[in-house]
């Protein structure tokens, strides 16, 4: 593997989703960069503008309560002076006040209005958060290409995903790559290297996408990961690896002719693994045996 690839580290973790389809415009055609980074800025420019939105709503509303407050300080105090040594207020004296009190009524209706005009720029906010965060994460943790997740998603979550898998049997990955996965780029194109690629992840999506803990992750240019934290043994990971390598082996969808991988197996208590970086090395060391062993075929612990 390329020496980049060994280097990998694991950082802390962060919460994940379930990969989604290849998105597209409106056009059915796949979306550009600047198509898929437009909404995240639209975000960011909606969230500065509302910002600066609420921090005058604040600095208008603390004027008004001050205010207001004052003002009623200032009606109660007359009122007591008022009622100072009376048996009771002229009527025209308690008209004076009714007016008085149906503006400061009016004044705490208006400020009521920018409360909740102010609640609804936050509501507004959060949907948009809300709705902002899968695009975010796709951003972040997917390839589009091949419909799986990417390096930085393993970089992200491999230490997580060990610790979560570390009480139900260890971590189990699979390393392979597609056996010599150059020729079809050489013979016919980077286009139907593009293609091998998206039907080898197909093949695999449609055997794992249904189990929650089973990740599909794209190293690489033609170099995977396959990562169970712990949802089923490793001898039925092994087993998923089998029916995997034979069904890609089977598939003739690509110029006629047979595609195969070659896989390297890991798991975390089998092989005493302290930390992901063990298991990797493992998996990518029993890659290496894979390939000079003749290739399509599997090699695991022991």
């Amino acid at each position: 593997m390329k020496s980049t690839e060994r280097e990998a580290k694991a950082a802390e973790p962060v919460a994940a989703e379930t990969a989604k389809a290849q998105e597209t415009n409106e056009n059915g055609d796949e979306l550009t960069p600047q198509e898929k980074v437009f909404p995240l800025n639209f975000l960011c420019q909606y969230v500065m503008e509302r910002r600066g939105e609420l921090e005058q709503f604040e600095t208008q509303e603390l004027k008004d309560t001050i205010h207001v407050t004052e003002t009623l300080q200032d009606l109660l105090h007359r009122m007591v002076e008022d009622c100072a040594g009376q048996d009771g207020l002229s009527v025209e004296n308690v008209l004076d006040l009714r007016k008085e009190l149906e503006t400061i009524l009016g004044m705490l209706q208006h400020h009521r209005q920018h409360l909740t005009r102010k609640g609804l720029v936050f509501e507004n906010m959060n949907n948009m958060l809300r709705q902002a965060e899968p695009l975010i994460h796709r951003l972040l943790f997917f390839d589009n290409l091949v419909n799986a997740y990417n390096r930085y998603f393993y970089v992200s979550y491999s230490n997580e995903l060990f610790r979560r898998a570390k009480p139900h049997g260890g971590l189990s990955m699979a390393f392979f790559d597609i056996d010599n996965f150059k020729q079809y780029n050489t013979d016919f194109g980077h286009e139907t290297g593009d293609k091998v690629l998206q039907t080898v992840c197909d093949i695999i999506q449609r055997r794992i996408h249904t189990t929650e803990g089973l990740y599909l992750i794209r190293m690489g240019g033609d170099e995977f990961v396959i990562l169970d934290d712990g949802v089923i043994s490793y001898e039925a990971f092994l087993r998923l690896l089998t029916e995997i390598r034979q069904a890609i082996a089977s598939d003739r969808s690509i110029c006629g002719r047979s595609v195969t991988i070659s896989i390297g197996a890991s798991n975390a208590a089998a092989d005493g693994a302290k930390s992901t970086w063990d298991v990797y090395q493992h998996a990518d060391a029993r890659l290496y045996v894979a390939k000079n062993h003749g290739k399509n075929t599997i090699v695991d612990v022991g």
